[in-house]
């Protein structure tokens, strides 16, 4: 009987792939707004933006609509940081996040932005492991 070895999951990398009308207003955005840099020469079909551990790539799109139905979930450390960060630049977050002793069902803080073409961006308190 052949065993079949499990593929290690804990060590990929995943990289979002979201739609942009404009890769110059994108680039503008992601870096003067939300502190990314771009991370790989630009080419005419991809613009790879980076922060840190999350990398976010766009591909050029003709069609608004798409942008509209679009989303990305983040997982980040301190979320109440990065909104008091990203509101200190003038972006708008949605929701207003919790105090510290509301919960909501699922236990997780969170907060979204769009982007200036619509995508969604939602931003997650990463949960600590259970012991």
């Amino acid at each position: 009987m052949n065993a079949i070895t499990p593929a290690p999951f804990d060590i990929v990398d995943v990289t979002p792939i979201l739609p942009s009308l404009d890769f110059e207003q994108t680039r503008a955005f992601c870096t003067s707004s939300l502190g990314f840099e771009v991370i790989e020469p630009e080419c005419e079909s991809y613009l790879t933006l980076g922060r840190g551990r999350i990398a976010l790539m766009f591909w050029r799109c003709d069609d608004p609509v798409a942008l509209l139905n679009s989303s990305v979930m983040l997982r980040v450390e301190d979320v109440g940081q990065l909104r008091d960060e990203f509101t200190g630049r003038g972006i708008t977050c949605l929701p207003p996040l919790r105090g510290a002793g509301e919960v909501s069902d699922n236990d997780d803080r969170h907060f979204h932005i769009s982007d200036p073409h619509g995508n969604l961006l939602m931003f997650v308190e990463r949960r600590q492991p259970h012991s």
